[in-house]
């Protein structure tokens, strides 16, 4: 990572989605991802690992309004942290 690019802060907040359509709208718009992106795992680790601005820090509040959501938010969050261990431009902290 170079040193001379600003770090953004991103905060990835699922409180408010109550199906899968509104957390990729949450991503989409902190991210800053084109519309055009997909909505789907594979599509997400393609923007994380060349779409979106790097460096990032990259905050997610995992909770949702609806609990069966919750395993996709799972699946998403794995993704955000294969994408940090393997590129290392950016940092995921989670909470609940």
């Amino acid at each position: 990572m170079s040193e001379n690019l600003t770090v953004k802060e991103r905060f990835l907040d699922f409180s408010e989605c109550s199906y899968i359509g509104e957390v990729y709208a949450v991503i989409k718009k902190e991210l800053e991802l084109p519309e055009w992106c997909g909505e789907n795992l594979d599509a997400l680790w393609d923007a994380v690992t060349g779409m979106m601005y790097t460096p990032a820090n990259i905050t997610i509040k995992t909770a949702t309004k609806k609990t069966a959501l919750q395993q996709s938010v799972n699946d998403i969050v794995t993704v955000f942290h294969e994408a940090e261990e393997e590129y290392h431009e950016i940092t995921v902290v989670v909470r609940e």
